[in-house]
């Protein structure tokens, strides 16, 4: 499925001052359809929400790819350091800081082996990177890293829906429709959520607060030909996500992990 790593492939090389703009919503004109397409802003504001005010915090932004999350973090007022593994994406991610005049420390780390301080951050936030990673190590790292009642937030693709998953295996990379992503990484499934939960035990609560399902159709079939029938995947998400067991079953999930105090 689409993820991070396609999105990184629709930047553009060199940006207009207008297009290097992150808003503190996450809005970037580079990445405004798929903004669009997955309901990324509104999935931020659900996943900020539950971090609570971020103005003076500590906040590490984790797997941070080309950056602009880590933008709309510090336009909140957080100290945000962000990581990541590809040397090429952390220098896009500095320019794009410098560009939006926040001041933020990058560095080139693996999510399982950080050489971060302990209990140093009040908050983590990430978006599709669990499912790239060991998760029991990295959970190891969100504990030690955390402050006491320090709280995680991620962003996450979910693999509940067999019938999504049964498409990502048997028609992804067939008949005319396209494959993204690898086979060392997939959707996060039930035994993966139970690795969190056995690391942090009564504290990792997980939510559905919108349903993506039908505009998966939009890229993956019918490739964006036809406004009018994006609109109406869309609403079609939209009228179908009110029934919240229908959410359960779309493409992407939010994870919310606590530190005991």
């Amino acid at each position: 499925m689409v993820e991070s790593s396609l999105v990184a492939t629709e930047t553009h090389n060199a940006l207009t001052a207008s297009e290097s703009l992150v808003r503190d919503d996450g809005s970037y004109a580079p990445y405004e359809y798929w903004m669009s397409l997955w309901g990324l802003r509104e999935l931020y504001a659900y996943g900020l929400d539950l971090l609570g005010d971020l103005y003076g915090r500590d906040v590490l932004d984790c797997g941070c790819g080309r950056g602009h999350v880590s933008v709309m973090l510090a336009k909140r007022g957080a100290r945000v350091t962000a990581f990541d593994t590809s040397e090429g994406e952390l220098a896009t991610a500095e320019g794009l800081a410098r560009a939006n005049g926040v001041q933020i420390k990058f560095i080139c780390e693996p999510f399982e082996e950080l050489s971060l301080q302990d209990e140093s951050f009040d908050l983590l936030f990430g978006t599709f990177v669990l499912h790239h990673v060991d998760l029991a190590r990295a959970c190891q790292q969100i504990k030690r890293v955390l402050k006491p009642g320090g709280r995680a937030v991620f962003v996450e693709n979910s693999a509940l829906n067999p019938l999504l998953m049964a498409a990502r295996t048997h028609i992804c990379g067939r008949f005319g429709v396209a494959r993204y992503g690898d086979d060392h990484e997939h959707p996060l499934t039930p035994s993966d959520i139970a690795v969190i939960r056995e690391a942090f035990p009564n504290a990792c609560h997980v939510h559905f607060p919108s349903l993506l399902l039908f505009r998966l159709l939009d890229f993956y079939v019918f490739k964006r030909r036809s406004p009018l029938l994006t609109a109406l995947l869309a609403k079609l998400d939209g009228v179908i996500g009110q029934i919240p067991t229908a959410r359960r079953y779309g493409y992407l999930q939010v994870i919310h992990i606590g530190k005991s105090a």
